[in-house]
């Protein structure tokens, strides 16, 4: 599985990068913008995002999220300490995989990979 990750903090985007790593999956990149991500993920099509809601810029993750799904067909995972930030409308047209809150429990991220997979 080919997954993009869009997060702005460092270490985070590192963590998550290891565990995907250790899953098995292919990081196509680390994303810290909107922009960036979503430019990436048009060049390399990825098979899943992985999406922080606060990014580098100012920009959201829930703009990346509903162009990934919207122009892409490509699913994503939020992973956020602010999901209270996500309106029903974008759950709506995002269609996450998960939402997960940081930190995540172990094998939070591991379930929500194999559930992508999975279809």
């Amino acid at each position: 599985m080919r997954i993009l990750i869009v997060e702005d903090n460092a270490l985070i985007a590192l963590d998550l990068e290891m565990q995907l790593t250790e899953m098995g999956c292919e990081v196509i990149g680390i994303s810290v913008t909107a922009e960036a991500a979503i430019a990436k993920s048009r060049q390399e099509g990825p098979d899943l995002a992985i999406v922080d809601l606060q990014l580098a810029d100012g920009s959201r993750g829930q703009d990346v999220a509903m162009a990934l799904r919207t122009e892409m067909d490509i699913p994503s995972v939020i992973v956020s300490g602010s999901l209270h930030q996500v309106t029903d409308d974008e759950k709506a047209t995002i269609r996450p995989i998960a939402m997960l809150s940081k930190p995540s429990l172990p094998g939070e991220l591991q379930n929500a990979v194999v559930r992508c997979e999975a279809g």
